[in-house]
């Protein structure tokens, strides 16, 4: 009786947490309040590397990228990095753009030499920094769809934060295919209502890499970009070198850049195993949150039972349900035929949480690493800094370099 006692208990408080995230969800606007001030307070710079794209070009990244650059005034700039490869692929986009926002300062930097770092995305930063004028910088990840006033939302969060630095959550509202579906619910049901339950409990110490805001100054006097570029999560160390961080009031939005069904796999994969590299300590707090694990072992020791069936059964039905209404509530819509994918993550992620325990690498464009700092290339390789070209349009801002 103590073993049905427990889960009982167990599942209770699972209950009690997916009520708790699907109320945050339900009283937060995704979209913030935008203010309606004319121009930006302070200058500021916008960090878009683009990663290597190859054929498949810019299926992702456009929407993401043209959401910032309609939203540009005479105070604000966005860099935006092409490798020398993708040239060809990104033109049309580039003119396009040109074209359309003929005001906007957009400043196109390419580069054709290999990264320095073992991280490629600050092996970009670190090309785009010397390039960038304003007083503020706000680092984003090319694939992020900001809505319409967010750069002047987000400096004003910033302004009256009284933190080193502004982090913004996201949610997933497209996914590609069914497996691609993992990301989707693990960020709208899992992430999302963490990040807002941390925003009401005060400051963090980490960032989200969809948007982090802060100060030029504050970044060249605390952070080491040799040190954040061998990490494999770095918003998570930039957000400790800046720390306090706040977490901004708006939610941006991407969708799912798994294309195929292992790319979605080993992208949930890697982004479990870096959160339990991490932070080990509130990785293993999910299992208060993982009550599926208890009933998957009690079905196992008494699988004639009726209770233990019914409990399985009914705690699967009863996840599906919130995290279908929370992905609703974000603006995901889950069809009828993505049902059984989301009955599937209800086992699907106590398997993750228990596989990453385990001693196994990560895989992030071409880079295995064994842990959230690489070492090896740092003792074994040096590289030379990229070749870098630019060309900009629109006007530029009064640069302080």
């Amino acid at each position: 009786m103590l073993f049905e006692f427990l889960l009982i208990t167990w599942s209770a408080a699972g209950i009690v947490w997916w009520i708790i995230a699907w109320r945050l969800v339900l009283m937060t606007d995704r979209n913030g309040s935008a203010t309606q001030d004319p121009h930006l307070p302070r200058s500021l710079s916008i960090f878009k590397p683009l990663p290597l794209l190859g054929d498949e070009g810019l299926q992702v990244e456009a929407v993401g990228l043209e959401s910032f650059i309609s939203q540009l005034d005479d105070n604000a700039e966005l860099l935006l990095g092409i490798h020398e490869a993708d040239r060809g692929v990104v033109s049309p986009f580039v003119e396009r753009m040109r074209q359309k926002y003929p005001k906007a300062c957009v400043r196109v930097i390419h580069r054709s030499r290999p990264d320095d770092v073992a991280n490629p995305k600050i092996a970009w930063q670190k090309v785009l920094a010397p390039e960038a004028r304003g007083d503020l910088w706000l680092w984003s990840d090319a694939d992020i769809v900001a809505p319409p006033g967010f750069l002047l939302a987000a400096c004003r969060d910033y302004e009256r934060s009284g933190a080193l630095m502004v982090t913004f959550p996201y949610v997933v509202r497209t996914f590609p295919s069914s497996l691609a579906l993992l990301d989707a619910l693990f960020v709208n049901a899992e992430f999302y209502p963490g990040v807002l339950l941390l925003r009401k409990l005060g400051q963090i110490d980490f960032g989200l890499g969809a948007a982090m805001l802060f100060a030029r100054s504050d970044f060249e006097n605390r952070v080491d970009c040799m040190e954040i570029g061998a990490s494999l999560a770095d918003d998570f160390v930039l957000g400790q070198k800046l720390s306090p961080v706040q977490i901004g009031s708006v939610t941006l939005t991407t969708t799912s850049s798994a294309v195929s069904g292992k790319d979605a796999v080993l992208h949930h994969l890697r982004w479990n195993k870096t959160v339990r590299w991490n932070r080990p300590l509130g990785f293993a707090a999910r299992i208060f949150v993982l009550p599926m694990l208890g009933w998957l072992i009690y079905l196992i020791l008494h699988p004639t039972q009726l209770f233990a069936w019914g409990g399985f059964l009914g705690l699967i039905q009863m996840e599906v349900f919130f995290a279908v209404n929370i992905c609703r509530k974000v603006g995901c819509r889950i069809g009828v035929r993505n049902l059984l994918m989301v009955e599937m993550w209800s086992l699907w992620r106590v398997g993750v949480w228990i596989s990453c325990w385990f001693p196994w690498p990560v895989n992030w464009r071409g880079q295995i690493w064994w842990g959230p700092r690489w070492t090896e290339r740092e003792k074994e390789t040096t590289l030379n800094m990229p070749e870098v070209v630019g060309e900009s349009w629109g006007k530029d801002l009064p640069g302080n370099l």
